[in-house]
């Protein structure tokens, strides 16, 4: 069953976006102090309607999350659309997957998007959603986007390339 998380489970879903992390294998690009930076924009997030975070509940408990945040930063607000989704934090804990409620819980961001009149969703996909095809089943499309870590230090781990 999904049910929308309140400020009361911020704790839960940082716990989940860091397993998510791990992962993926990119905590080592976290700065010192994410969490307290991530749970401050999911408060003000929260209170000003521009992030909702979603659950799926089993056995008594939240087993799988999908977060959403409205972004309207550049090269966006300059479009005719002005701001998109981002779809974040989809995460299942390992017990409960290959059961839909990644695909479930990410359909469910893009209802809250819609309703808010949102045209367009973003995301970046973990190697293993994307080995699945979650979201191009979805209808997600492959951008033209590229990267380059100009810092050494900070050169993202082969595993999350």
């Amino acid at each position: 069953m999904i049910t929308q998380l309140d400020e009361t489970a911020i704790p839960l879903a940082l716990d989940f976006r860091l397993r998510m992390m791990t992962e993926a294998g990119v905590t080592p690009l976290l700065a010192d102090d994410w969490r307290e930076l991530t749970r401050n924009l999911y408060i003000e997030g929260y209170h000003n309607g521009s992030i909702a975070h979603f659950g799926w509940l089993e056995d008594g408990r939240i087993v799988a999350t999908a977060g959403v945040m409205i972004r309207d930063d550049f090269p966006f607000f300059t479009f005719k659309a002005r701001r998109y989704g981002w779809i974040m934090d989809v995460y299942v804990l390992p017990e409960y997957r290959r059961r839909g409620y990644a695909r479930l819980l990410t359909e469910h961001t893009l209802t809250w998007l819609r309703e808010k009149g949102v045209p367009l969703a973003r995301l970046s996909a973990s190697a293993q959603a994307k080995q699945a095809g979650l979201y191009e089943r979805m209808g997600f499309t492959t951008t033209n986007e590229m990267r380059l870590w100009l810092d050494e230090p900070t050169k993202t781990p082969k595993t999350a390339q």
